[in-house]
């Protein structure tokens, strides 16, 4: 796991539970993480999610897809720490376009 990220996934810390809606996420200034076991990574903004979803989507039930295979996808919440930001994450941006989810991708600033 990369050193700016605290991992939020399984049981909950009993101190601060994870989010259970991409609003309470958001809150969180957390990213969504979709792995599949081919090794294929992407990462998102919970904001950028939240404009297409909406507040009350559960972040650990979107449906994502791999370009390489067609496997079961594990998303994972990570928190952003600011005094540990990442230099080159990219980050895919889903932005709705006539009635259709187009994904767009950008450097993560933070």
């Amino acid at each position: 796991m990369p050193h700016w990220a605290a991992r939020r996934q399984g049981t909950a810390s009993p101190h601060r539970p994870q989010p259970s809606t991409l609003g309470k996420a958001t809150r969180h200034n957390m990213l969504v993480k979709a792995e599949c076991s081919c090794g294929n990574v992407r990462y998102c903004r919970s904001a950028d999610l939240m404009m297409v979803y909406g507040g009350g989507a559960d972040p650990l039930k979107l449906k994502f897809d791999c370009n390489r295979c067609k496997p079961q996808i594990t998303i994972t919440l990570l928190e952003v720490h600011p005094e540990h930001l990442p230099k080159r994450l990219m980050i895919h941006k889903p932005i709705k376009v006539d009635g259709k989810i187009v994904w767009h991708t950008e450097r993560f600033r933070g």
